[in-house]
Parts: structure tokens; C-alpha cells; sequence
């Protein structure tokens, strides 16, 4: 089983500013040496997603990769400010590197990011052209805009992240993330991420809280352009891995043995080359 989504650091207040709240159990270091304990006999690769929005992260995953065989890939920073050609001429040269994605939530406007920045759109489209994913990091406001922004960069791949952070226990914040869902079906080169859920579930949350963006999930999209994900351990704030295995295997009960299968690495070996 590939986890795809998993953060490393070494804590600091001031790089890590958006740690606070029911985040503050993981305000310290949380390295690979704290996950390998929690981990579970059949998870047997993780990718690595960034969490600072800074070049020496590439740098510090990367190293991380070379000193633990567990992390198969990396999904790294990019700076849409600076030169595209250039960081891609030097993340070339890293075969770990499997793609990129930026803190695009945290933008002041990220649907107006998403649909004017000259910089992010031509940087994203030559992180296509040398075939390497983009992850959509959005809460479900901006699925609009994301839609337009998937139909324009359609070259390769994009992995929308956490289910694009769905608005929870509202039915009609539901309905409105269905019919989003649904406009990116025939999106052939979207994929989705299950995972970040339980951070916006909030701490006390159920599994049966999400299973029907889970099932909404399987049945518009398929097996095939799904991935499962821990977002340890922005999730184990509030959830420890035992109980997020426990949520998955909830989740998939009335799965077959093929879909669970291919959720569960299939995909994540084809996106990320593994």
C-alpha cells in the first residue's frame, strides 16, 4: 500500500505559522523516525509532500529520501515567481522528484491566482510538458475557478489534494460539491486525493461523516484516478494512524478486492512512476 501524502519538518514557529489550534499537538519535529512506529505492515512506500513554501524544502526532502528507502517520491515546492526552466533543469536531475505543488490556499485570492497569475499558469504548463504532476491544493470555494484551471493545463497530470477540502455537515455544501465533481469527470488528467479529511471533519469526526464523498468519489471517477493519502502528521493532531487505517478500511467494506487494490497502490504507482 503507497501512502501518498505524508509531511516531514523540523518544527519552527515562524516557518510554520498556520500550526495553531487543534494543530498544536504537531507543533514540534515530526520526522520519519516518529512515523515508522505508527506505520502498518502493508504500507511499504509513502510519498513525501511539501509543507514550507521555500526551495531549501526541495533540498530538505531530498535528503530525506536518500537516508529513508520508505519515501519513493517527492512532491516538492515550486516558486511561480522565478524562472520555470531553470528549477525544472535542476529537479531533472532527481529522479525522487515527481512533482510539484505550491501553499495555493494560502493565496489572498486563490481562484483569482488560479485564473490570472501569468507566472503560476505558464509555470504549470511547462511542469506538464516535462511530465511531472501539479498538486491542486484548494478548499471547495475555489473548485470553480480549479475546474477552469484543470480544463486549461490538460498535458499531464494533476492530483487534486484532500478531496479539494470539502465544506462539511452541510447538505447543500454536498450538493455543491458533487456537481463541481462532477464537471471534472471528463477531465481525463484529473485524479483526486482521499485524504485530509479528518482535518476538516474536525477532531471529533466519524468515519460515516465522510463516506459519502468517499463513495461520490469511487463512483464519478473510478478506481483509477483515485489515491489514498494519511496527511500525516497534519492528521495526527487529532487522529492517530491506527484510527485513520480504521477510517480507510471503514470506508472501503463494500469495496471489491481489485478497486481497494488499485486505490491503494495502483494509481499511486502509475502517477508517480514507482
Amino acid at each position: 500500500m503507497i501512502d501518498s501524502h505524508l509531511h516531514f519538518w523540523e518544527y519552527s514557529a515562524d516557518e510554520f505559522p498556520w500550526i495553531q489550534g487543534d494543530l498544536a499537538p504537531i507543533a514540534k519535529d515530526m520526522l520519519p523516525k516518529d512515523l515508522c512506529p505508527q506505520l502498518t505492515d502493508n504500507i511499504d512506500g509513502i510519498i513525501a509532500v511539501q509543507a514550507r513554501p521555500c526551495a531549501a524544502e526541495n533540498d530538505y526532502l531530498s535528503d530525506l529520501a536518500q537516508q529513508y528507502a520508505l519515501i519513493k517520491g517527492i512532491i516538492g515546492w515550486f516558486d511561480f515567481e522565478q524562472d520555470a526552466d531553470m528549477q525544472l533543469d535542476a529537479f531533472k536531475r532527481n529522479p525522487k522528484m515527481k512533482g510539484f505543488r505550491h501553499m495555493l490556499q494560502d493565496e489572498k485570492d486563490p481562484s483569482a491566482y488560479m485564473t490570472h497569475h501569468k507566472g503560476f499558469n505558464l509555470g504549470v504548463e511547462k511542469i506538464q510538458q516535462a511530465e511531472l504532476l501539479y498538486g491542486v491544493l484548494i478548499h471547495q470555494k475555489d473548485l470553480d475557478a480549479a475546474v477552469q484551471f484543470c480544463e486549461r493545463h490538460d498535458r499531464y497530470e494533476l492530483v487534486v489534494d484532500h478531496l479539494a477540502k470539502p465544506k462539511m455537515y452541510s447538505k447543500t455544501g454536498f450538493d455543491s460539491w458533487v456537481n463541481m465533481m462532477q464537471r471534472l469527470v471528463p477531465l481525463k488528467h484529473v485524479n483526486l486525493k482521499i485524504s485530509g479529511l479528518v482535518t476538516e471533519g474536525g477532531p471529533n469526526c466519524k468515519a460515516e461523516d465522510f463516506q459519502a464523498h468517499v463513495d461520490t468519489a469511487l463512483e464519478l471517477f473510478g478506481p483509477e484516478r483515485l489515491v489514498w493519502g494519511s496527511d500525516w502528521p497534519v492528521s495526527y493532531a487529532t487522529h492517530s494512524y491506527a484510527k485513520l487505517m480504521d477510517f480507510w478500511q471503514q470506508w472501503t467494506r463494500h469495496w471489491s478486492e481489485s478497486e481497494r487494490l488499485q486505490v491503494e497502490s495502483g494509481t499511486a504507482q502509475r502517477l508517480y512512476k514507482l
